[in-house]
Parts: structure tokens; C-alpha cells; sequence
């Protein structure tokens, strides 16, 4: 029975790849995991702080137009070294269509993009919780360092 949980908590970890949730750089914290117990949980814990306090900033420039370009420039980069850093690849994908509409001048489609931005981000913080609390159930999982990844197709929503 323990491996049939094993097996589970491994399946879930795939979709997330499968699902271009998450690409190798979480592997990556994963694997730092083994030298220090919790890092992965507080890696991930910090970034949805960073994460809610970027996106509340955000929020509040892209309200009130005229917007301070380099505030809202300064945000995208900080926020998209945040989803790099964890390999949250979704997020991160949205954040280049949202940064290029930006450049491009479309703040409509800017704004449309924000809130997948949004969505993503909640979505990655239901799978990435769930997961870990799973993990930590569980009996310990060997980490497969070269998981299946997803291609991230430049249109793919």
C-alpha cells in the first residue's frame, strides 16, 4: 500500500512537468531538499508571500492610469526572477506575454493577461500545496531528477 502512495505522490509530481506547471528548476529545489529538511516547503512558502505582495503592488499601478512605467517595469522583473527562481513555468510564460503587450503598447491585452497571471499563480499555489502536503504523508519519494517535461508552446494559454 505504501507504494501505491508512493506511486501517487510520483504521478502528481509528473503532471505537474506533464502540465508545464513547473519546469526544472524546482527539480533543482527539490534536490536541495536532501541537504536541508523544509527547504522546499519554506522556498515555496516565500514565494506566494513575494508573490501576494507583487501582485497586490501590481494591481494597484495597473488601477490607476497613467500608469509609472518604471514601477510596473520594475515589477515585472521582480516578479518574473520570483517564478523563475521556482520554476513556476505557466506563470512565468504569462508574465513574457504580459511584459511583450506591455512594450507593444496593448494595455488591453496587457490587463487580460494580468489576470491569467493571477490565475496561474492561485492555481500553482493549489497544485504546490497539495502536493507537498502529500509528499510529507508519505513515505519518502525518491526524487526523479529528469522528469518528462511539457513543451511550452509560445501560444499555448
Amino acid at each position: 500500500m505504501a507504494s501505491d502512495f508512493a506511486r501517487y505522490i510520483a504521478n502528481l509530481r509528473q503532471s505537474l512537468f506533464d502540465e508545464q506547471i513547473l519546469d526544472g528548476r524546482f527539480v533543482q529545489l527539490e534536490l536541495l531538499e536532501n541537504d536541508s529538511e523544509g527547504f522546499l516547503e519554506d522556498a515555496c512558502a516565500e514565494y506566494f508571500r513575494d508573490a501576494a505582495k507583487i501582485l497586490g503592488l501590481m494591481v494597484a499601478e495597473l488601477e490607476r492610469p497613467p500608469y509609472h512605467i518604471p514601477t510596473v517595469e520594475s515589477l515585472f522583473s521582480r516578479f518574473k526572477r520570483s517564478t523563475t527562481s521556482i520554476g513556476a513555468a505557466k506563470v512565468t510564460h504569462q508574465i513574457n506575454r504580459m511584459k511583450q503587450n506591455w512594450k507593444g503598447g496593448d494595455f488591453r491585452a496587457c490587463m487580460i493577461a494580468f489576470e491569467r497571471i493571477k490565475r496561474e499563480n492561485e492555481h500553482l499555489q493549489f497544485r504546490l500545496e497539495n502536493y507537498l502536503k502529500l509528499r510529507k504523508q508519505g513515505p519518502p519519494v525518491e526524487i526523479e531528477d529528469r522528469p518528462e517535461y511539457g513543451y511550452m508552446d509560445s501560444d499555448s494559454e
